[in-house]
């Protein structure tokens, strides 16, 4: 499974925000930081004002920061709310042959689960717990 460019974009953007608590951070910054496109960064960080994790303030002296605690955000659970579809395989578009008696469709559901339930068991904070490498990283 790899997950769409939109679920790598929004970890990244909750990895700087949680590097910066009580700061308010903006797009170009972000962009810059991960060499990123600040116009894809911008459809991402909107999203994830919708879905809670951010908050957002325009105008002069504006911009984004964490609305709680990294320790609060699971990875599994951005996962989910930012990907599409978790579906490694689709059976039915084309149908295959064969999707009555196959059994691959059932272990590949299984194995997604087991990704998510690892990723589940790790925190926006955990993820940026090495601060002082990371922010060097993207300085």
């Amino acid at each position: 499974m790899q997950l769409t460019r939109h679920s790598d974009y929004s970890l990244r953007v909750l990895i700087y925000l949680a590097l910066n608590p009580g700061r308010i951070s903006n797009v170009s910054e972000i962009a810059q930081a991960f060499n990123v496109s600040r116009n894809h960064l911008v459809k991402v960080v909107h999203n994830l004002s919708k879905l809670g994790y951010i908050s957002t303030t325009r105008g002069h002296g504006g911009g984004i920061a964490l609305t709680g605690d990294a320790a609060d955000i699971s990875v599994g659970e951005v996962v989910r709310d930012t990907e599409n579809t978790l579906e490694v395989i689709n059976c039915i578009k084309p149908r295959c042959p064969i999707y009555s008696a196959c059994r691959l469709k059932g272990a590949l559901d299984e194995a997604t689960a087991a990704f998510l339930d690892v990723l589940d068991n790790y925190t926006i904070d955990d993820i940026a717990r090495n601060k002082v490498v990371l922010k060097r990283l993207i300085a």
